[in-house]
């Protein structure tokens, strides 16, 4: 730990450009010997400092180094999912979860066909999600980013990945005392999403109607919030028919 004690401390000036390059030689250090407890130890410190800019270049490092296969991608995510858990800040939260989409993000494309979290209560989303109701909106916003950025490797294979955690979202969120109105903003914004390429949307449109069967129906806002989903996914499927139909119909005339 000698070896990083020098550079730790640099973290500590009150001097944002200062503690950038001390983070970034630290994760230097690392990149060379990134299984060594001492460059976990530091860097499980830098990620959990109290300093913005050393919190924000620490995450910018640690993406680099598995970007760069130089460090475990389940290690990341786990160093990073425990960071979130013991964070209070609005601010250090929004950068945490916005690394962790960029992993998760980076994993899918990676390997789409095996980057798998079949058990809820391991899927990333997830773990975010269980963190509290003011991570929600980012959360969301990286939900509709994995799909942009992930849409390419098929959709089938990304509704795959996304079905753990919309099944969690839909069970678990009401069971656990919490609003169903991040269950609501969630699928209508995937699938307001899904209208924009409605070439591949059905498969979005098909995962979120089977999940249908899952919602609660027990009382006036349970059923509020399924008529709600109804609604949402009645007017995509609409919109998508619609342009899919307008689509075939400009085939034909240029044929």
């Amino acid at each position: 730990m000698e070896a990083y004690a020098p550079l730790l401390e640099k973290t500590r000036i009150p001097q944002p450009s200062l503690q950038r390059l001390a983070v970034i030689c630290i994760f230097v250090k690392i990149r060379s010997e990134p299984s060594s407890s001492a460059g976990i130890h530091a860097l499980n410190l830098c990620i959990n400092s109290g300093s913005p800019a050393v919190l924000d270049q620490s995450t910018r490092e640690l993406c680099r180094l598995v970007k760069d296969s130089k460090f475990d991608l389940s290690t990341a995510l786990l160093e990073l999912h425990s960071a979130l858990e013991s964070s209070s800040s609005p601010q250090s939260r929004c950068v945490f979860i916005k690394a962790i989409g960029f992993l998760v993000r980076f994993g899918f494309q990676e390997k789409p066909s095996s980057f798998r979290f079949h058990s809820s209560e391991i899927h990333p989303f997830v773990k975010i999600l269980s963190c509290g109701a003011e991570v929600q909106c980012e959360l969301v916003k990286q939900v509709v980013l994995f799909i942009l950025k992930c849409k390419h490797l098929g959709m089938d294979e990304v509704c795959e990945f996304l079905g753990p955690f919309v099944n969690y979202s839909v069970v678990k969120i009401p069971v656990m005392g919490h609003s169903s109105g991040f269950t609501r903003n969630l699928i209508s914004t995937i699938l307001a999403l899904s209208c924009s390429f409605p070439q591949e949307a059905i498969p979005i449109v098909n995962l979120l109607t089977e999940r249908l069967k899952y919602f609660s129906c027990k009382n006036a806002e349970e059923v509020a919030s399924i008529s709600y989903v109804v609604e949402c996914l009645v007017d995509a499927y609409l919109v998508v028919l619609r342009q899919l139909v307008g689509l075939r119909f400009v085939r034909l005339l240029c044929h």
